[in-house]
């Protein structure tokens, strides 16, 4: 019991370091439209945005509709800020008033999981592209690791991300760690794409060529009989960015 806190109070420890005040934080919530009301609860959400996010560089919005999967329909709105800016910049009540009033009424809240707060992982995302931009889509795949698999889970992502700086490699993907609303052992990891021609030819994040030729012959094939042991499960579903319910 002893060596269980201490580990918890070890973890508390370096996850107050690493949330700096400088570093984004992504407050996140998925909302779900009533049946045969998504396209109203997307107009409303325009509205809301137009309103009170675009022009205020201090509230920024961006939108994704869930086009597959279980969730498909819902639109996930995400605010990128820093811990500091979440202090001086707190939800404005004429907004929420406003939000309640139009676009509550077409939403689904039986659905709602509430807010959840990501930070991404910066050593464990590459970007060899050359683009920076927003792009139309996203493949998201989630990983529930196993709590006491994190550390293993981290080391073979940094691996495959030395392998694809090795290789050179045009790929871009990046990975998130939600640290409060939910189980803090889910990383989502976002490969961006901006055409269903593109998403056939995207770089296989997981590649044998690319982690071979970095880290040895058979290593990822060693890796990959250790990811049952390190994942409880693995999703993924496809979003589609929404620029009128966005802020740039």
């Amino acid at each position: 019991m002893k060596r269980f806190l201490g580990t918890i109070l070890v973890f508390s420890f370096c996850l107050s370091l690493s949330l700096g005040q400088d570093r984004l934080v992504y407050q996140v919530r998925g909302w779900h439209p009533k049946p045969m009301q998504g396209q109203q609860m997307e107009d409303a959400m325009a509205k809301k945005t137009k309103k009170y996010n675009v022009g205020k560089e201090n509230y920024p919005m961006f939108s994704f509709r869930v086009i597959t999967g279980k969730d498909e329909g819902a639109v996930i709105r995400v605010t990128p800020r820093t811990f500091a800016d979440r202090d001086k910049y707190p939800l404005r009540k004429a907004e929420l008033d406003y939000w309640q009033k139009n676009v509550i009424p077409y939403v689904d809240m039986s659905k709602d999981e509430g807010t959840t707060l990501w930070v991404q992982m910066e050593n464990h995302s590459y970007n060899g592209s050359g683009n920076t931009e927003s792009l139309r889509y996203s493949v998201v795949m989630e990983y529930l690791v196993h709590p006491a698999k994190l550390g293993v889970w981290r080391e073979f992502r940094t691996q495959l991300v030395e392998a694809h700086k090795k290789a050179g490699s045009k790929a871009r993907f990046a990975h998130y760690r939600r640290f409060s609303g939910g189980k803090t052992h889910l990383i989502l990891m976002t490969v961006p794409f901006d055409s269903w021609a593109d998403y056939e030819n995207l770089v296989p994040i997981v590649s044998r060529e690319i982690f071979e030729n970095a880290h040895g012959e058979d290593t990822l094939r060693e890796w990959l009989d250790r990811i049952g042991d390190i994942l409880e499960y693995r999703k993924t579903h496809i979003r589609e960015y929404l620029p009128d319910l966005s802020t740039g």
